[in-house]
């Protein structure tokens, strides 16, 4: 196994999350890293090798501090649920911004 990511941080570290693949798990990575949340990443070496991208071989656990994982899990649940209301409004945004640049021009 390869492990990536190894802050110093007290507490053992736990797993929160098993992402598909490399890929997944870097993208979850940086976003608890953004919220101050060291992360480690652990695979098997041999997805790395022959370049799974999925089945378990490809499969990435997540890791992070003990006192931490309680709100790990908590940013990762509520980016998993995006709000219709707020993809609605972002849509209604880029609407009246394409509408003023028309009329700029």
């Amino acid at each position: 196994m390869t492990t990536t990511g190894s802050d110093v941080q007290e507490g053992r570290p736990v797993e929160i999350y098993r992402a598909a693949n490399e890929m997944e798990a870097q993208v979850i990575k940086s976003f608890l890293e953004s919220s101050g949340i060291p992360v480690m990443l652990q695979h098997e070496a041999i997805s790395s090798v022959i370049g799974f991208s999925t089945g378990p071989l490809a499969e990435v656990a997540v890791f992070v501090p003990e006192p931490l994982a309680d709100k790990a899990i908590e940013l990762l649940e509520s980016d998993e649920e995006p709000d219709e209301d707020d993809e609605e409004e972002d849509y209604e945004d880029d609407e009246e911004e394409d509408y003023e640049d028309d009329e700029d021009e």
